[in-house]
């Protein structure tokens, strides 16, 4: 009888560390509007994929527009590039191979009433893949767009905004990428005041290295100069940690403000 009781304690221990290891991966769900947004946090998302976690990218317009240091002019051939390297940049951090949902722009440049179309699409986009991919945490950027790019903003605040229309705030943990006042390569008026920062991420040399083997897929938008510089300034920064705020809403009706 104690050999039994024993053996049956040693299985049920084997099965809740087997739990608890399983409990650890996670889906993780990165929101940008470009192909390259993902670079903001490549070593984040390098790190959760280094430990067994599923990691997807969804990437909201096509980037024929995106023409910053490249000669290729806009359109659908800088659009097909651009979509090569952002495959190479996720295949270099060990990501799911980008979603592309090809909304044409997110800002009032096509039109108003374009934008307005766009937008729309990009929601129906994210009702069907959001509850396809399941994810434990989605990662986009906040209110200040990370640089104040207006497609940076419409896409965090679409995400947020669908997160509140379908009640989903506590299924799907939103974490908006928070930056200290004063970071380097940082636009200098994006940045969040650090009582409001509630996780950090850390992460080790090995992510810092992909992130920057991955920053050199994108060619047609950062110069050859920009990406040395870049790389210095993550070898340099020696906390390997990046902070963000988590999305929260207090639930219960009041009958008048607090």
């Amino acid at each position: 009888m104690l050999r039994n009781n024993l053996f049956t304690l040693l299985v049920f221990s084997s099965l809740i560390c087997h739990a608890q290891i399983t409990e650890k991966k996670r889906i993780i769900l990165f929101i940008g509007a470009h192909p390259d947004d993902e670079t903001a946090i490549s070593e984040v998302l390098a790190k959760y994929t280094r430990l067994g976690n599923s990691v997807f990218v969804i990437i909201a317009t096509d980037g024929k527009a995106g023409t910053r240091v490249t000669k290729i002019p806009e359109g659908d051939s800088l659009c097909v590039i651009r979509k090569i390297e952002s495959i190479c940049g996720c295949k270099t951090l060990g990501v799911e191979p980008p979603i592309f949902l090809g909304i044409e722009r997110l800002d009032t440049k096509i039109g108003t009433a374009n934008y307005f179309n766009e937008h729309q699409r990009f929601m129906d986009s994210l009702k069907l893949i959001i509850p396809a991919i399941n994810p434990d945490i989605i990662i986009t950027a906040g209110p200040d767009g990370d640089t104040h790019h207006s497609e940076h903003i419409v896409v965090g605040a679409a995400v947020t905004e669908l997160l509140l229309a379908e009640g989903s705030v506590e299924r799907y943990p939103l974490y908006h990428f928070a930056w200290k006042k004063g970071t380097e390569s940082v636009d200098p008026g994006s940045y969040m005041n650090e009582q409001y920062f509630n996780v950090k991420i850390s992460y080790t040399a090995e992510d810092v290295k992909k992130a920057i083997v991955a920053l050199r897929c994108y060619v047609t938008q950062y110069t050859q100069e920009e990406m040395n510089e870049e790389a210095a300034r993550k070898l340099k920064d020696r906390s390997n940690s990046i902070y963000f705020r988590r999305f929260v809403v207090m639930k219960g009706l009041k009958q008048d403000f607090d």
